[in-house]
């Protein structure tokens, strides 16, 4: 079946057609119609990465009033990241309609987006949980005229906590008796079931059922080093790894544009596939990448939608995705049309236990490899080396004589030993001398046990008394304010939208409190000053070295000895914004 064949309206064809997708997915073609036939509520069981949002963005777009300037869709997601991905998508399915969106989410000042909601006015808004029941709370978002709840991986967002914030924000629309619910989900537990018994009349279920994961000519591989040593171990990679053509994954448009311009210093041609490119850019984009003018691609899973190029080498995840289900997408890019693909995953300690987790979904081995050693990576790049020094001389006929005959002038009586140094200088030791006094990058056995142990038990500290691959930050809210365990777990995961199960030790005293959290989420902890508890505003900063210990008195918030003042030591504030 193409798109073409599902009734859709001319507009949302000519995007389709922008996009580069010619057929629907399974979930796509079984929802579309049945949502553009009648106005249902409606199921849709489906695993991550199998096209839901175009199979609710595709009908919402057929029954949305684009002259009113009241709200008239909500779409609610366990992520910051899926929210903004979801928005997105919706501007490009809806290029050629004038639909107004937003998206809205913890982390990020309350005040802007209340403003771009009152002067915009969105008739589409998409938002986590927390942050859509604070905008309820306050008044300034009403839904007597929502006419479609969207409610997409709504697994995830009970495992993530939100779903009494779910089940209020229903509640809340509740006494609109003409709105439509429709949900996506990959599994229906229990607490999900009741949700569907309580809030949805009658609804129809689609369900897609999960086929082969991986395939078997897709051989995976994962390699562990510390996050600063990432980007260097990519390169050492395709160092030994000549003639490498592959798409590598990054989770963000910044580190997309940042590895790009590192690959292409260090002479991998490369270029990045981004979401704020236009149609045109895209387009020669991926000519040149088809036609292996540039050997690397390095995109997020957004903006590689579309993407078929069937003689990829490798994909190369930089870091593992955010669901395991994306992973599962991407490396079947490789692999294809006959051929053997390698996916590569260049990991950081701290994500070692996801490596179980994907197996376990993908019921294949993902293998532990070393990167290749610094004689290994130099011996390739000498034999590299020398073939195009051969192939120069072969090749020599083609050049003019007049230049040579001013080159031999100008060394004539430079000998050949001399002659050979300049040669190697020149030619050979500019891709050798990067690896001089370089070291070995993977995390050893001793230490990788130690992280893996540490990812799991809460209770075993590093040299400062911190989970290894943890950041501990001090909180200005403590006992005397309500905060207890399960509080700080909630506000942390709404906050910053994570699993609750990745918060670290937690020291709750009086006045404040200490938490660890993975150092990847470091500036996003921090971008919860922005927010709000318990009618309190969030105060939140990297502990001091040492902090927490003992009884505990406000020492651990970076104060300097013998400070009155209380001055916050800068060199703890390093990622303050």
């Amino acid at each position: 079946m193409l798109f073409k064949e599902l009734n859709l309206k001319e507009s949302s064809l000519k995007a389709i057609e922008a996009l580069g997708f010619e057929t629907p997915s399974e979930i796509q073609e079984k929802s579309i119609p049945l949502l553009l036939e009648g106005d249902i509520d409606y199921i849709g069981q489906a695993q991550t990465g199998t096209g839901k949002t175009a199979a609710f963005a595709l009908p919402l777009l057929e029954k949305i009033d684009f002259s009113s300037k009241n709200i008239q869709s909500l779409i609610l997601a366990p992520t910051r990241e899926l929210a903004n991905q979801i928005c997105e998508e919706i501007k490009k399915l809806s290029k050629f309609e004038p639909v107004r969106t937003l998206a809205v989410y913890g982390g990020q000042p309350v005040s802007g987006q209340l403003r771009e909601l009152r002067n915009n006015k969105p008739q589409v808004i998409v938002g986590t949980p927390g942050r859509v029941l604070d905008f309820i709370n306050r008044g300034a978002l009403k839904l007597e005229t929502c006419k479609y709840i969207v409610l997409d991986e709504a697994d995830e967002m009970l495992d993530m906590g939100f779903f009494d914030d779910v089940n209020t924000i229903l509640s809340a629309a509740g006494e609109n008796e003409n709105k439509k619910i429709w949900m996506f989900s990959a599994t229906m537990p229990r607490q999900i079931l009741a949700l569907v018994k309580q809030h949805f009349a009658d609804p129809q279920i689609v369900k897609v059922t999960k086929k082969n994961l991986t395939a078997d000519s897709v051989k995976q591989q994962y390699c562990m080093v510390r996050r600063r040593d990432q980007v260097e171990a990519l390169c050492r990679y395709l160092d030994y790894h000549q003639n490498t053509y592959a798409i590598v994954f990054t989770k963000t448009k910044v580190g997309a544009k940042e590895i790009t311009d590192e690959l292409n210093m260090r002479g991998f041609p490369s270029d990045a596939l981004h979401g704020d490119m236009s149609q045109e850019q895209r387009d020669l984009t991926m000519k040149k990448f088809k036609q292996k003018k540039i050997s690397l691609l390095i995109c997020t899973d957004v903006a590689a939608r579309g993407i078929d190029v069937t003689d990829l080498t490798h994909v190369i995840n930089f870091s593992l995705p955010q669901d395991n289900e994306s992973y599962v997408h991407r490396i079947g890019r490789t692999g294809r049309g006959g051929n053997q693909g390698v996916a590569l995953s260049i990991i950081d300690p701290a994500e070692s236990r996801r490596i179980r987790d994907i197996e376990r979904i993908t019921k294949a081995k993902i293998e532990k490899i070393e990167l290749p050693k610094i004689t290994e990576i130099k011996e390739v790049l000498r034999e590299k080396s020398y073939k195009e020094f051969t192939d120069s001389i072969e090749a020599f006929e083609a050049m003019e004589s007049e230049d040579f005959e001013n080159f031999k002038e100008k060394f004539a009586d430079v000998d050949k030993e001399e002659i050979l140094k300049g040669a190697f200088s020149f030619i050979f030791n500019q891709s050798l001398k990067r690896y001089k006094n370089a070291q070995d990058l993977d995390v050893k056995a001793r230490e990788s046990r130690d992280r893996d142990a540490g990812s799991s038990r809460r209770g075993e500290r590093g040299n400062a008394g911190v989970q290894r691959g943890y950041e501990k930050f001090f909180l200005a809210i403590g006992r005397k304010d309500g905060m207890d365990p399960g509080n700080l777990i909630k506000m942390v995961s709404r906050g910053i939208s994570v699993r609750g199960s990745e918060v670290g030790r937690i020291d709750i005293k009086d006045a404040f409190t200490f938490f660890e959290m993975p150092e990847r989420y470091t500036d996003k902890v921090l971008g919860m000053n922005s927010d709000s508890w318990n009618q309190r505003k969030i105060s939140v900063e990297v502990a001091q070295a040492g902090a927490g210990g003992g009884g505990g008195g406000g020492g651990g918030r970076g104060r300097r000895s013998g400070s009155p003042s209380g001055n916050r030591n800068p060199s703890r504030r390093r990622f303050q914004r």
